[in-house]
């Protein structure tokens, strides 16, 4: 049982980690967005309810719980209590991920963690790190002074239908609604104005 303890504890610590020290190392990893479950399944069945059940940030932090509470309680004991300590492994594991599970709920809530003012945004330049394509959401990264946002983004009016803003083109904020960047090429933009 301790092999699945270590194994969870450094599976859950190594996505945790990505996520923490992808920003400060200006890398492109953000496990902590890419595990939030905002998705929209064709199953007849709200997958925004499920995300908020079963959201993917919550079962790593429940895994790294779960994980090091075992490994810690085996290396406490000994190994002597291996039932008691899988039980309180669990429930430290389900108390970790409930949690954070609240932690972020009221933040995404009171929009706690929101850029002020996003009007600020309009007008600044970014680049596509998700391609976005018409109708559909992606991602960009824009640069405000020394600090970089990355938002989820829409394309504000693409001229040809079909057309798809690819990864690595750049774009500039036209507007933001409810924390989403309407984004348009540059090019598009520049000979309209």
């Amino acid at each position: 049982m301790l092999t699945a303890y270590i194994f969870c504890a450094v599976l859950g610590g190594g996505l945790l980690a990505m996520s923490f020290f992808g920003d400060f190392l200006e890398g492109d990893i953000d496990a902590s967005d890419a595990l939030d479950f905002d998705g929209d399944l064709d199953t007849g069945v709200d997958a925004s309810e499920i995300g908020k059940l079963f959201s993917l940030r919550a079962l790593v932090y429940a895994l790294f719980g779960f994980g090091a509470a075992g490994a810690l309680l085996h290396a406490v004991w000994g190994g002597a209590r291996p039932g008691l300590t899988a039980v309180l492994a669990g429930g430290m594991g389900l108390a970790s991920g409930a949690l954070i599970s609240a932690v972020f709920g009221y933040l995404k809530r009171t929009e706690s963690g929101a850029i002020a003012g996003g009007d600020a945004l309009v007008g600044l330049r970014g680049e596509v790190r998700m391609a976005i394509t018409e109708g559909g959401i992606g991602e960009v990264r824009i640069e405000s002074g020394a600090r970089q946002f990355r938002m989820r983004a829409r394309a504000d009016d693409l001229e040809d239908a079909g057309m798809t803003l690819e990864t690595g083109r750049p774009v500039v904020v036209v507007d933001v609604r409810e924390g989403v960047a309407l984004v348009a090429p540059v090019e598009m933009k520049l000979l309209e104005d």
